[in-house]
Formats: structure tokens, C-alpha cells, sequence
């Protein structure tokens, strides 16, 4: 099984396509969906999918978390090249459609302190 990541993201006005392909094992646990990969880098990402909320675990050092709300905020924590940043996720759109074995996920990044939009992105998840 093969899971895709395709990522449109706008960055300012900005426009770029991020389409990447990996093998996954696809579990279910408590009602919730986990895909467990390797990404290009060699680091174990685990999407954890519910009804209303995503979690991206990337294990990589230190350790990166997205997590996304259905129609809320959260607060997420990623490594940069200018060290520990602290964002906000503010989730537009999500839906899970276990049937067709796909997630769609519309959300903007912003600052936390400042709440300036950092970036706005389309991504769809599928596997099969």
C-alpha cells in the first residue's frame, strides 16, 4: 500500500506543488485511522486521523507536531533552521472520507504571537 501527500501551498502569492509518494502501513485503533511511513529524509511520520481532528508526528530530532482541528485553532510546535518555532494551525477545511480512503485538509500557518499568516495550504492525503 502507498500513500500520497500532494501539498498546494501559497506562500505570499507564492504557488508550489509538493506531490510525494512513500509505502505505508494503515492501521485503525479506537476509532482512530494511523499511516505510518518513512519520509525522503529517512524519519517515521505517523498521521493519526479521527471525526474531527489530524496529528502529524514527524520523529525526527527534536521532534515535529502538526495537529489540525475540524473549523478550529491549535497550537503547534516545529524545528527550523532558526530553531523551536511555535505556530498556530487554523484549520479551514477537513474532512475524512475512510470509504475512499482519502483526507482533505485546508488550513493556514500563523505566527503565534503575532498571528501574521505565514502560509495557506491545500494538502491531500490518500492511500492505496
Amino acid at each position: 500500500m502507498q500513500i500520497r501527500l500532494r501539498n498546494e501551498i501559497d506562500l505570499d502569492g507564492q504557488l508550489e506543488v509538493v506531490d510525494q509518494v512513500f509505502p505505508v502501513d494503515v492501521k485503525e485503533k479506537d476509532g482512530s485511522l494511523y499511516l505510518l511511513y518513512t519520509n525522503d529524509e529517512k524519519e517515521k511520520v505517523a498521521i493519526k486521523c479521527g471525526e474531527a481532528e489530524l496529528t502529524m508526528t514527524r520523529f525526527s530530532n527534536p521532534k515535529s507536531i502538526m495537529r489540525f482541528l475540524a473549523d478550529g485553532e491549535a497550537i503547534v510546535t516545529i524545528p527550523t533552521p532558526m530553531g523551536i518555532q511555535h505556530f498556530v494551525t487554523h484549520t479551514k477545511g477537513y474532512q475524512l472520507d475512510r470509504e475512499n480512503q482519502s483526507v482533505l485538509l485546508a488550513y493556514d500557518l500563523k505566527g503565534l504571537e503575532n498571528q501574521l499568516l505565514f502560509a495557506s495550504y491545500q494538502m491531500e492525503i490518500s492511500w492505496k
